[in-house]
Protein backbone atom coordinates (compact mmCIF):
# COMPACT_ATOMS: atom_id res chain seq x y z
CA UNK A 1 0.00 0.00 0.00
CA UNK A 2 1.07 3.73 -0.45
CA UNK A 3 2.80 5.58 2.52
CA UNK A 4 0.64 7.77 4.30
CA UNK A 5 -0.63 10.98 2.51
CA UNK A 6 0.54 9.73 -1.01
CA UNK A 7 -2.20 9.82 -3.08
CA UNK A 8 -3.64 6.93 -4.47
CA UNK A 9 -2.45 5.43 -7.84
CA UNK A 10 -4.77 5.65 -10.75
CA UNK A 11 -5.95 1.72 -11.31
CA UNK A 12 -6.39 2.21 -14.90
CA UNK A 13 -3.05 3.58 -15.27
CA UNK A 14 -1.44 0.74 -13.29
CA UNK A 15 -3.12 -1.91 -15.28
CA UNK A 16 -1.30 -0.65 -18.17
CA UNK A 17 2.10 -0.65 -17.13
CA UNK A 18 1.49 -4.27 -16.19
CA UNK A 19 0.25 -5.51 -19.06
CA UNK A 20 2.61 -3.55 -21.27
CA UNK A 21 5.45 -5.12 -19.40
CA UNK A 22 3.33 -8.69 -20.51
CA UNK A 23 3.37 -7.20 -24.14
CA UNK A 24 7.54 -7.30 -24.05
CA UNK A 25 7.59 -10.24 -22.24
CA UNK A 26 5.39 -12.45 -24.65
CA UNK A 27 7.62 -15.22 -24.36
CA UNK A 28 7.03 -15.06 -20.89
CA UNK A 29 4.59 -17.96 -19.88
CA UNK A 30 2.74 -16.14 -17.08
CA UNK A 31 1.45 -13.14 -19.37
CA UNK A 32 -2.02 -15.07 -20.13
CA UNK A 33 -2.55 -15.71 -16.84
CA UNK A 34 -1.64 -12.01 -15.16
CA UNK A 35 -4.17 -11.01 -17.87
CA UNK A 36 -6.97 -13.55 -16.56
CA UNK A 37 -6.22 -12.63 -13.35
CA UNK A 38 -6.68 -8.66 -13.68
CA UNK A 39 -9.92 -8.96 -15.71
CA UNK A 40 -11.14 -10.79 -13.01
CA UNK A 41 -10.54 -8.13 -10.38
CA UNK A 42 -12.02 -5.77 -12.36
CA UNK A 43 -15.06 -7.75 -12.93
CA UNK A 44 -15.09 -8.23 -8.93
CA UNK A 45 -14.70 -4.61 -8.58
CA UNK A 46 -17.70 -3.57 -11.09
CA UNK A 47 -19.80 -6.04 -8.84
CA UNK A 48 -18.42 -4.43 -5.66
CA UNK A 49 -18.98 -0.79 -6.98
CA UNK A 50 -23.30 -2.20 -7.88
CA UNK A 51 -23.58 -3.28 -4.60
CA UNK A 52 -26.26 -1.55 -2.46
CA UNK A 53 -23.21 -1.57 0.93
CA UNK A 54 -20.45 0.41 1.52
CA UNK A 55 -17.50 -1.46 1.75
CA UNK A 56 -14.05 1.12 3.37
CA UNK A 57 -10.46 -0.59 3.91
CA UNK A 58 -8.83 1.44 6.77
CA UNK A 59 -4.78 0.96 7.19
CA UNK A 60 -4.73 0.15 10.71
CA UNK A 61 -1.13 2.22 11.16
CA UNK A 62 -2.20 5.17 9.78
CA UNK A 63 -6.02 5.17 10.41
CA UNK A 64 -6.21 6.49 6.57
CA UNK A 65 -9.02 5.00 4.24
CA UNK A 66 -6.89 3.28 1.45
CA UNK A 67 -9.86 2.25 -0.38
CA UNK A 68 -14.03 2.12 -0.66
CA UNK A 69 -16.35 0.55 -3.30
CA UNK A 70 -20.35 -0.12 -3.42
CA UNK A 71 -22.56 2.63 -1.75
CA UNK A 72 -19.75 4.12 0.17
CA UNK A 73 -19.44 7.65 -2.05
CA UNK A 74 -23.06 7.73 -2.04
CA UNK A 75 -23.44 7.38 1.89
CA UNK A 76 -21.49 10.94 2.04
CA UNK A 77 -22.28 12.10 -0.88
CA UNK A 78 -18.97 12.45 -1.97
CA UNK A 79 -16.92 10.41 -5.16
CA UNK A 80 -14.92 7.08 -4.63
CA UNK A 81 -11.42 9.47 -4.99
CA UNK A 82 -12.41 12.06 -2.41
CA UNK A 83 -12.57 9.17 0.62
CA UNK A 84 -9.67 7.36 -0.29
CA UNK A 85 -6.63 9.20 1.51
CA UNK A 86 -9.04 10.27 4.06
CA UNK A 87 -8.42 9.75 7.81
CA UNK A 88 -11.50 7.26 9.25
CA UNK A 89 -11.83 9.55 12.31
CA UNK A 90 -12.83 12.56 10.08
CA UNK A 91 -15.90 11.24 8.33
CA UNK A 92 -17.44 8.79 10.87
CA UNK A 93 -19.09 9.50 14.46
CA UNK A 94 -17.21 9.05 17.32
CA UNK A 95 -18.43 5.72 18.53
CA UNK A 96 -17.52 3.81 15.08
CA UNK A 97 -14.07 5.26 15.34
CA UNK A 98 -13.95 4.07 19.36
CA UNK A 99 -15.18 0.90 17.77
CA UNK A 100 -12.24 0.54 14.94
CA UNK A 101 -9.56 0.96 17.48
CA UNK A 102 -10.63 -1.65 19.79
CA UNK A 103 -10.32 -3.82 16.78
CA UNK A 104 -6.95 -2.49 15.86
CA UNK A 105 -5.48 -2.88 19.64
CA UNK A 106 -6.66 -6.22 19.51
CA UNK A 107 -10.02 -6.59 21.76
CA UNK A 108 -11.53 -8.36 19.11
CA UNK A 109 -10.91 -9.51 15.82
CA UNK A 110 -14.22 -8.70 14.21
CA UNK A 111 -17.69 -6.49 15.52
CA UNK A 112 -21.20 -5.51 14.95
CA UNK A 113 -22.60 -1.56 15.32
CA UNK A 114 -25.80 0.50 14.44
CA UNK A 115 -24.69 3.91 14.23
CA UNK A 116 -26.28 7.11 12.33
CA UNK A 117 -24.50 9.03 9.66
CA UNK A 118 -25.35 12.71 9.05
CA UNK A 119 -27.29 12.99 5.30
CA UNK A 120 -25.47 14.31 2.49
CA UNK A 121 -25.84 17.58 1.91
CA UNK A 122 -27.50 18.03 5.38
CA UNK A 123 -31.06 17.29 4.34
CA UNK A 124 -33.00 16.02 7.12
CA UNK A 125 -32.31 13.29 9.62
CA UNK A 126 -29.60 10.75 9.79
CA UNK A 127 -29.06 8.09 7.90
CA UNK A 128 -28.93 4.89 10.20
CA UNK A 129 -26.24 2.03 9.18
CA UNK A 130 -25.08 -1.14 10.07
CA UNK A 131 -21.21 -1.74 10.12
CA UNK A 132 -19.22 -4.64 10.82
CA UNK A 133 -15.75 -4.20 11.59
CA UNK A 134 -12.83 -7.40 10.39
CA UNK A 135 -9.40 -7.10 10.62
CA UNK A 136 -7.25 -8.76 7.85
CA UNK A 137 -3.99 -8.94 7.11
CA UNK A 138 -2.46 -7.18 3.89
CA UNK A 139 0.96 -6.59 2.22
CA UNK A 140 1.21 -3.09 4.42
CA UNK A 141 0.36 -4.45 7.25
CA UNK A 142 -3.20 -4.68 9.14
CA UNK A 143 -6.36 -3.67 7.04
CA UNK A 144 -9.51 -2.93 8.94
CA UNK A 145 -12.60 -4.14 6.29
CA UNK A 146 -15.70 -2.28 7.59
CA UNK A 147 -18.87 -3.18 5.66
CA UNK A 148 -21.94 -0.40 6.07
CA UNK A 149 -25.34 -1.04 5.58
CA UNK A 150 -28.03 1.67 4.67
CA UNK A 151 -30.70 0.11 7.43
CA UNK A 152 -32.89 3.89 7.76
CA UNK A 153 -35.95 2.19 5.77
CA UNK A 154 -35.88 -1.18 8.06
CA UNK A 155 -35.45 1.10 11.39
CA UNK A 156 -38.65 3.08 10.31
CA UNK A 157 -40.67 -0.12 9.64
CA UNK A 158 -39.93 -1.68 12.78
CA UNK A 159 -40.31 1.79 14.45
CA UNK A 160 -43.60 1.80 12.99
CA UNK A 161 -43.63 -1.77 13.79
CA UNK A 162 -43.12 -1.03 17.61
CA UNK A 163 -45.85 1.70 17.71
CA UNK A 164 -48.08 -0.30 16.39
CA UNK A 165 -47.80 -3.07 18.42
CA UNK A 166 -47.64 -0.64 21.57
CA UNK A 167 -50.96 0.97 19.90
CA UNK A 168 -52.81 -2.64 19.56
CA UNK A 169 -51.57 -3.54 23.15
CA UNK A 170 -52.96 -0.42 24.75
CA UNK A 171 -56.18 -1.25 22.85
CA UNK A 172 -56.07 -4.79 24.00
CA UNK A 173 -55.38 -3.91 27.66
CA UNK A 174 -58.07 -0.93 27.78
CA UNK A 175 -60.77 -3.24 25.91
CA UNK A 176 -63.67 -3.67 28.13
CA UNK A 177 -64.33 -6.93 26.21
CA UNK A 178 -62.37 -9.96 27.35
CA UNK A 179 -59.79 -10.97 24.12
CA UNK A 180 -58.00 -14.14 24.91
CA UNK A 181 -55.30 -15.98 22.63
CA UNK A 182 -55.35 -20.23 23.12
CA UNK A 183 -53.46 -22.69 21.47
CA UNK A 184 -54.95 -24.92 18.51
CA UNK A 185 -55.67 -27.61 21.69
CA UNK A 186 -57.40 -25.04 23.43
CA UNK A 187 -54.92 -24.00 26.29
CA UNK A 188 -54.93 -20.27 27.06
CA UNK A 189 -51.81 -18.67 26.34
CA UNK A 190 -52.58 -15.02 26.76
CA UNK A 191 -55.55 -12.59 27.90
CA UNK A 192 -56.40 -8.94 28.51
CA UNK A 193 -57.54 -7.46 32.09
CA UNK A 194 -60.90 -7.62 30.87
CA UNK A 195 -61.11 -11.12 30.61
CA UNK A 196 -59.76 -11.99 33.95
CA UNK A 197 -62.67 -9.38 35.04
CA UNK A 198 -64.84 -10.71 33.44
CA UNK A 199 -64.10 -14.43 34.96
CA UNK A 200 -63.92 -13.10 38.14
CA UNK A 201 -60.18 -13.38 38.80
CA UNK A 202 -57.82 -10.60 40.32
CA UNK A 203 -55.46 -9.79 37.51
CA UNK A 204 -54.07 -11.54 34.62
CA UNK A 205 -51.56 -13.76 36.23
CA UNK A 206 -54.11 -15.04 37.99
CA UNK A 207 -56.37 -16.26 35.33
CA UNK A 208 -53.57 -17.79 33.67
CA UNK A 209 -52.65 -19.70 37.12
CA UNK A 210 -56.13 -21.65 37.38
CA UNK A 211 -57.27 -21.81 33.58
CA UNK A 212 -55.24 -23.81 31.08
CA UNK A 213 -58.34 -24.71 28.57
CA UNK A 214 -60.96 -21.71 27.61
CA UNK A 215 -63.38 -24.09 26.66
CA UNK A 216 -62.75 -27.25 29.31
CA UNK A 217 -62.08 -24.85 32.38
CA UNK A 218 -64.53 -21.80 31.75
CA UNK A 219 -67.90 -23.32 29.50
CA UNK A 220 -70.15 -24.35 31.91
CA UNK A 221 -72.20 -26.85 29.81
CA UNK A 222 -71.29 -29.83 28.03
CA UNK A 223 -73.39 -29.35 25.07
CA UNK A 224 -72.00 -25.67 24.79
CA UNK A 225 -68.39 -27.32 25.26
CA UNK A 226 -69.39 -29.70 22.29
CA UNK A 227 -70.54 -27.24 20.00
CA UNK A 228 -67.43 -25.11 19.94
CA UNK A 229 -65.48 -27.61 19.32
CA UNK A 230 -68.17 -28.73 16.70
CA UNK A 231 -68.10 -25.08 14.89
CA UNK A 232 -64.08 -24.88 15.54
CA UNK A 233 -63.89 -27.98 13.38
CA UNK A 234 -66.23 -27.24 10.71
CA UNK A 235 -66.15 -23.90 9.98
CA UNK A 236 -62.82 -22.53 11.42
CA UNK A 237 -64.49 -19.94 13.68
CA UNK A 238 -67.58 -19.36 16.13
CA UNK A 239 -69.66 -16.04 15.78
CA UNK A 240 -72.16 -14.52 18.57
CA UNK A 241 -72.41 -17.58 20.44
CA UNK A 242 -74.31 -17.24 23.79
CA UNK A 243 -73.56 -19.73 26.36
CA UNK A 244 -73.18 -19.88 30.11
CA UNK A 245 -69.75 -19.31 31.72
CA UNK A 246 -68.37 -20.49 35.32
CA UNK A 247 -66.56 -17.48 36.98
CA UNK A 248 -64.00 -17.94 39.86
CA UNK A 249 -66.28 -17.77 42.62
CA UNK A 250 -68.27 -20.79 40.59
CA UNK A 251 -71.34 -18.58 40.06
CA UNK A 252 -72.45 -18.35 35.90
CA UNK A 253 -72.40 -15.70 34.00
CA UNK A 254 -73.58 -14.98 30.46
CA UNK A 255 -71.00 -14.61 27.47
CA UNK A 256 -71.11 -13.73 24.09
CA UNK A 257 -68.40 -15.79 22.55
CA UNK A 258 -66.40 -15.10 19.10
CA UNK A 259 -63.51 -17.12 18.08
CA UNK A 260 -61.12 -17.38 14.73
CA UNK A 261 -58.37 -20.00 13.66
CA UNK A 262 -55.61 -18.19 12.74
CA UNK A 263 -53.03 -19.62 10.43
CA UNK A 264 -49.46 -19.09 9.62
CA UNK A 265 -47.39 -17.93 6.77
CA UNK A 266 -47.83 -21.38 5.97
CA UNK A 267 -51.54 -21.78 5.68
CA UNK A 268 -50.93 -24.62 9.17
CA UNK A 269 -53.06 -23.80 11.83
CA UNK A 270 -51.64 -21.58 14.57
CA UNK A 271 -53.95 -20.37 17.43
CA UNK A 272 -57.36 -18.82 18.33
CA UNK A 273 -57.84 -15.61 18.84
CA UNK A 274 -61.34 -14.74 20.95
CA UNK A 275 -63.08 -12.48 22.47
CA UNK A 276 -65.63 -12.69 25.22
CA UNK A 277 -68.42 -10.18 26.34
CA UNK A 278 -70.77 -10.30 29.77
CA UNK A 279 -74.05 -10.24 28.77
CA UNK A 280 -75.10 -11.34 31.96
CA UNK A 281 -77.54 -8.36 32.49
CA UNK A 282 -79.25 -8.09 28.76
CA UNK A 283 -79.65 -11.72 29.06
CA UNK A 284 -81.36 -11.40 32.35
CA UNK A 285 -83.57 -8.51 30.87
CA UNK A 286 -84.04 -10.83 28.41
CA UNK A 287 -85.26 -13.61 30.28
CA UNK A 288 -87.51 -10.92 32.63
CA UNK A 289 -88.97 -9.15 29.29
CA UNK A 290 -90.16 -12.80 28.05
CA UNK A 291 -91.69 -13.37 31.16
CA UNK A 292 -93.25 -10.49 31.19
CA UNK A 293 -94.70 -11.48 27.11
CA UNK A 294 -95.72 -15.00 28.49
CA UNK A 295 -98.03 -12.99 31.45
CA UNK A 296 -99.41 -10.65 28.49
CA UNK A 297 -99.69 -13.10 26.00
CA UNK A 298 -101.91 -15.33 28.71
CA UNK A 299 -103.85 -11.73 29.92
CA UNK A 300 -104.52 -10.98 26.18
CA UNK A 301 -106.11 -14.57 25.38
CA UNK A 302 -108.41 -14.21 28.44
CA UNK A 303 -109.16 -10.75 27.59
CA UNK A 304 -109.41 -11.94 23.71
CA UNK A 305 -111.91 -14.78 25.17
CA UNK A 306 -113.84 -11.92 27.82
CA UNK A 307 -113.98 -9.67 23.82
CA UNK A 308 -114.90 -12.59 21.80
CA UNK A 309 -117.97 -13.52 24.53
CA UNK A 310 -119.04 -9.96 24.75
CA UNK A 311 -118.46 -9.46 20.99
CA UNK A 312 -121.26 -12.28 20.58
CA UNK A 313 -123.57 -10.68 23.40
CA UNK A 314 -123.22 -8.07 21.24
CA UNK A 315 -123.69 -8.80 17.78
CA UNK A 316 -126.84 -10.88 19.47
CA UNK A 317 -128.28 -7.27 21.28
CA UNK A 318 -127.37 -5.23 18.13
CA UNK A 319 -129.96 -8.48 15.94
CA UNK A 320 -132.62 -7.53 18.44
CA UNK A 321 -131.84 -4.12 18.49
CA UNK A 322 -132.37 -3.96 14.71
CA UNK A 323 -134.90 -6.42 14.68
CA UNK A 324 -136.73 -3.54 17.41
CA UNK A 325 -135.27 -1.04 15.37
CA UNK A 326 -136.73 -2.62 12.11
CA UNK A 327 -140.30 -2.85 13.92
CA UNK A 328 -140.22 0.84 15.10
CA UNK A 329 -139.66 1.77 11.65
CA UNK A 330 -142.44 -0.09 10.24
CA UNK A 331 -144.34 1.51 13.17
CA UNK A 332 -143.50 4.84 12.62
CA UNK A 333 -144.16 4.48 8.71
CA UNK A 334 -147.56 3.40 9.85
CA UNK A 335 -148.19 5.92 12.31
CA UNK A 336 -147.08 8.58 9.44
CA UNK A 337 -149.40 6.96 6.80
CA UNK A 338 -152.09 6.14 9.72
CA UNK A 339 -151.29 10.39 10.61
CA UNK A 340 -151.46 11.50 6.62
CA UNK A 341 -154.55 9.30 6.39
CA UNK A 342 -156.12 10.83 9.51
CA UNK A 343 -154.87 14.18 9.09
CA UNK A 344 -156.80 14.53 5.29
CA UNK A 345 -159.89 12.66 6.50
CA UNK A 346 -159.94 15.12 9.00
CA UNK A 347 -159.14 18.34 7.55
CA UNK A 348 -161.78 17.56 4.74
CA UNK A 349 -165.12 17.90 7.03
CA UNK A 350 -163.01 20.45 9.40
CA UNK A 351 -162.92 22.70 6.58
CA UNK A 352 -166.85 22.07 6.02
CA UNK A 353 -167.26 22.79 9.50
CA UNK A 354 -165.12 26.41 10.24
CA UNK A 355 -166.77 27.00 7.16
CA UNK A 356 -170.48 26.64 8.39
CA UNK A 357 -169.22 28.30 12.02
CA UNK A 358 -167.92 31.25 10.14
CA UNK A 359 -170.99 31.70 8.28
CA UNK A 360 -173.30 31.20 11.41
CA UNK A 361 -171.48 33.64 13.08
CA UNK A 362 -171.89 36.17 10.79
CA UNK A 363 -175.71 35.61 10.11
CA UNK A 364 -176.84 35.20 13.99
CA UNK A 365 -174.98 38.18 14.35
CA UNK A 366 -176.96 40.07 12.00
CA UNK A 367 -180.20 37.97 13.42
CA UNK A 368 -179.50 39.32 16.83
CA UNK A 369 -179.00 42.29 16.12
CA UNK A 370 -182.83 43.05 14.71
CA UNK A 371 -184.35 40.33 17.07
CA UNK A 372 -183.30 41.39 20.36
CA UNK A 373 -184.90 44.04 22.14
CA UNK A 374 -183.82 45.91 25.44
CA UNK A 375 -184.12 42.36 27.07
CA UNK A 376 -180.97 42.13 29.32
CA UNK A 377 -180.89 38.18 29.88
CA UNK A 378 -181.65 37.54 26.15
CA UNK A 379 -178.85 39.65 25.39
CA UNK A 380 -176.53 38.10 28.01
CA UNK A 381 -177.71 34.54 26.44
CA UNK A 382 -177.14 35.80 22.46
CA UNK A 383 -173.78 37.30 23.47
CA UNK A 384 -172.98 33.93 25.15
CA UNK A 385 -174.04 32.20 21.91
CA UNK A 386 -171.29 34.41 19.90
CA UNK A 387 -168.67 33.80 22.26
CA UNK A 388 -169.26 30.06 21.84
CA UNK A 389 -169.34 30.64 18.03
CA UNK A 390 -166.00 32.46 18.21
CA UNK A 391 -164.61 29.93 20.07
CA UNK A 392 -165.41 27.28 18.10
CA UNK A 393 -163.99 28.92 14.67
CA UNK A 394 -160.39 29.55 17.34
CA UNK A 395 -160.07 26.04 18.20
CA UNK A 396 -161.29 25.66 14.73
CA UNK A 397 -158.34 27.31 13.36
CA UNK A 398 -155.82 25.83 15.49
CA UNK A 399 -156.61 22.31 14.96
CA UNK A 400 -156.27 22.84 11.23
CA UNK A 401 -152.86 24.43 12.11
CA UNK A 402 -152.38 21.28 13.56
CA UNK A 403 -153.18 19.02 10.63
CA UNK A 404 -151.48 21.28 8.52
CA UNK A 405 -148.07 20.41 11.11
CA UNK A 406 -148.39 17.30 11.17
CA UNK A 407 -148.96 16.59 7.60
CA UNK A 408 -145.77 18.60 7.22
CA UNK A 409 -143.94 16.98 9.41
CA UNK A 410 -144.91 13.53 8.35
CA UNK A 411 -143.76 13.89 4.94
CA UNK A 412 -140.49 15.52 5.93
CA UNK A 413 -139.84 12.64 8.33
CA UNK A 414 -140.72 9.87 5.41
CA UNK A 415 -138.60 11.92 2.97
CA UNK A 416 -141.60 12.57 0.49
CA UNK A 417 -141.53 16.57 0.86
CA UNK A 418 -140.58 18.23 -2.25
CA UNK A 419 -138.82 21.14 -2.27
CA UNK A 420 -138.62 23.66 -5.06
CA UNK A 421 -134.89 24.52 -6.47
CA UNK A 422 -135.15 28.26 -7.07
CA UNK A 423 -133.42 31.37 -7.05
CA UNK A 424 -133.82 33.26 -3.50
CA UNK A 425 -133.26 36.48 -2.32
CA UNK A 426 -132.71 36.29 1.35
CA UNK A 427 -132.77 39.86 2.01
CA UNK A 428 -136.59 40.47 -0.05
CA UNK A 429 -137.76 37.25 2.32
CA UNK A 430 -136.29 38.83 5.63
CA UNK A 431 -138.06 42.47 4.59
CA UNK A 432 -141.28 40.68 3.76
CA UNK A 433 -141.51 38.15 7.01
CA UNK A 434 -140.50 41.29 9.16
CA UNK A 435 -143.37 43.49 7.40
CA UNK A 436 -145.68 41.05 7.94
CA UNK A 437 -145.13 40.30 11.47
CA UNK A 438 -146.01 44.15 12.04
CA UNK A 439 -149.86 43.43 12.17
CA UNK A 440 -148.96 41.16 15.55
CA UNK A 441 -147.96 43.76 16.99
CA UNK A 442 -151.12 46.08 16.85
CA UNK A 443 -152.17 45.60 20.91
CA UNK A 444 -148.66 45.77 22.34
CA UNK A 445 -146.82 49.01 21.55
CA UNK A 446 -144.01 47.86 24.40
CA UNK A 447 -142.31 45.79 21.85
CA UNK A 448 -140.33 47.20 19.04
CA UNK A 449 -139.51 45.28 15.76
CA UNK A 450 -136.12 45.50 14.24
CA UNK A 451 -134.73 44.53 10.81
CA UNK A 452 -130.50 44.63 10.12
CA UNK A 453 -128.96 43.24 6.98
CA UNK A 454 -125.64 43.79 6.13
CA UNK A 455 -124.52 44.29 3.16
CA UNK A 456 -125.95 42.85 0.08
CA UNK A 457 -126.87 39.30 0.32
CA UNK A 458 -126.27 37.00 -2.19
CA UNK A 459 -128.98 34.87 -3.88
CA UNK A 460 -129.41 31.37 -2.11
CA UNK A 461 -130.86 28.19 -3.52
CA UNK A 462 -134.28 26.24 -2.40
CA UNK A 463 -137.90 26.49 -1.37
CA UNK A 464 -138.50 30.17 -1.17
CA UNK A 465 -142.03 29.24 0.37
CA UNK A 466 -140.53 27.26 3.16
CA UNK A 467 -137.93 29.66 3.92
CA UNK A 468 -140.38 32.24 4.95
CA UNK A 469 -142.10 29.33 6.88
CA UNK A 470 -138.79 29.38 9.07
CA UNK A 471 -138.50 32.86 9.67
CA UNK A 472 -142.49 33.40 10.04
CA UNK A 473 -142.49 30.58 12.73
CA UNK A 474 -139.00 31.65 14.16
CA UNK A 475 -140.27 35.44 14.82
CA UNK A 476 -143.62 34.44 15.72
CA UNK A 477 -142.49 32.49 18.72
CA UNK A 478 -140.00 35.62 19.24
CA UNK A 479 -142.89 37.84 19.53
CA UNK A 480 -145.24 34.97 21.68
CA UNK A 481 -143.00 35.18 24.26
CA UNK A 482 -141.17 38.81 24.42
CA UNK A 483 -144.17 41.10 26.76
CA UNK A 484 -142.10 44.82 26.18
CA UNK A 485 -138.04 45.53 24.85
CA UNK A 486 -137.62 44.07 20.77
CA UNK A 487 -137.52 41.72 18.04
CA UNK A 488 -134.33 41.94 16.27
CA UNK A 489 -133.65 39.74 12.57
CA UNK A 490 -130.20 40.35 11.37
CA UNK A 491 -128.95 38.37 8.21
CA UNK A 492 -125.40 38.57 7.17
CA UNK A 493 -122.75 36.73 5.32
CA UNK A 494 -120.50 34.24 7.31
CA UNK A 495 -118.19 32.78 4.41
CA UNK A 496 -120.04 30.41 2.12
CA UNK A 497 -122.91 30.37 4.16
CA UNK A 498 -126.19 33.81 4.36
CA UNK A 499 -126.64 33.83 7.99
CA UNK A 500 -130.04 34.57 9.71
CA UNK A 501 -130.55 35.40 13.33
CA UNK A 502 -133.86 36.46 15.63
CA UNK A 503 -133.05 37.77 18.63
CA UNK A 504 -135.70 38.91 21.39
CA UNK A 505 -135.48 40.09 24.90
CA UNK A 506 -138.78 38.14 26.12
CA UNK A 507 -138.44 35.39 29.00
CA UNK A 508 -135.62 32.91 27.42
CA UNK A 509 -135.63 29.12 27.94
CA UNK A 510 -134.38 27.54 31.20
CA UNK A 511 -131.56 25.84 31.29
CA UNK A 512 -133.17 22.41 32.21
CA UNK A 513 -135.59 23.04 28.68
CA UNK A 514 -133.11 23.90 26.55
CA UNK A 515 -132.06 20.00 25.33
CA UNK A 516 -135.58 19.27 24.07
CA UNK A 517 -136.26 22.34 21.95
CA UNK A 518 -136.51 20.98 18.96
CA UNK A 519 -138.05 18.17 20.02
CA UNK A 520 -142.25 17.13 18.98
CA UNK A 521 -145.11 18.38 20.39
CA UNK A 522 -143.07 20.33 22.95
CA UNK A 523 -144.45 23.55 24.17
CA UNK A 524 -142.03 24.90 26.96
CA UNK A 525 -143.05 28.35 27.08
CA UNK A 526 -146.74 27.34 27.82
CA UNK A 527 -146.03 26.47 31.24
CA UNK A 528 -144.28 29.60 32.24
CA UNK A 529 -146.55 32.00 30.41
CA UNK A 530 -150.32 32.61 29.48
CA UNK A 531 -149.55 32.58 26.02
CA UNK A 532 -151.98 30.61 23.09
CA UNK A 533 -150.92 27.02 23.37
CA UNK A 534 -149.07 25.97 19.70
CA UNK A 535 -148.49 22.95 18.26
CA UNK A 536 -145.50 21.67 19.56
CA UNK A 537 -144.33 20.86 15.84
CA UNK A 538 -143.22 24.33 14.38
CA UNK A 539 -139.18 24.07 15.77
CA UNK A 540 -138.94 20.49 14.55
CA UNK A 541 -140.57 21.29 10.91
CA UNK A 542 -137.99 24.07 11.07
CA UNK A 543 -135.00 22.12 11.62
CA UNK A 544 -136.11 19.56 8.82
CA UNK A 545 -136.79 22.60 6.37
CA UNK A 546 -133.30 24.44 7.42
CA UNK A 547 -131.32 20.87 7.40
CA UNK A 548 -133.12 19.19 4.05
CA UNK A 549 -131.44 22.66 2.12
CA UNK A 550 -127.89 22.05 3.76
CA UNK A 551 -127.95 24.23 6.48
CA UNK A 552 -128.02 24.02 10.63
CA UNK A 553 -130.31 25.74 12.88
CA UNK A 554 -129.26 26.46 16.90
CA UNK A 555 -130.23 28.82 19.57
CA UNK A 556 -128.07 30.77 22.29
CA UNK A 557 -131.14 31.12 25.31
CA UNK A 558 -130.68 32.78 28.86
CA UNK A 559 -133.78 32.85 31.01
CA UNK A 560 -135.11 36.56 31.75
CA UNK A 561 -132.55 37.43 29.46
CA UNK A 562 -134.21 36.23 25.79
CA UNK A 563 -132.95 33.82 23.54
CA UNK A 564 -131.16 34.20 20.00
CA UNK A 565 -132.49 31.54 17.43
CA UNK A 566 -129.66 31.14 14.04
CA UNK A 567 -130.30 29.20 10.89
CA UNK A 568 -127.67 29.20 7.82
CA UNK A 569 -128.57 28.78 4.24
CA UNK A 570 -125.43 27.63 1.46
CA UNK A 571 -124.75 30.10 -0.75
CA UNK A 572 -125.57 29.41 -4.41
Amino acid sequence: MNKPGDPAPDADARRARLLGFGEQSVSKSYYPELKRRLDELERFRSLLDQTGEGIFLVNADTGRITDAAGAAGAMFGRRREELVGRLFAELWPAEAVEHLRGLFSGDFAAGRMETTLPRPGNRGGGLSVEITFRLASGDDGSIAVIVARDVTERKKNELALKRAEEKYRSIVENAAEGIFQSSTEGRLVSANPAMASILGYASVPDLMRHIKSVVEDVVAKEEARQRIRSELGRYGEVKNLEIELRTKSGGLIWGLINARRIRDAAGDADRYDGSLQDVTVRKKAEQTLQSYQDELEQRVAGRTGELTRANERLTHEVTIRKRAEEAAEAANRAKSEFLSMVSHEIRTPLTSVLGFAVIIEKRLEELFAKLLDDDPRRRRQAAQVMDNLRIIVSEGERLKHLINDVLDLAKLEAGRMEFKRERVDPAEVVRRVMSASAGLLAANNQVALKTCIEGRLPVVMGDRDRIIQVLVNLVSNALKFTERGSVTCRARVDGHYVVIEVTDTGIGIPESEQHKVFEKFNQIGVTLTNKPKGTGLGLTICKHIVESHGGRIFFVSKPAAGSTFTFTLPIA
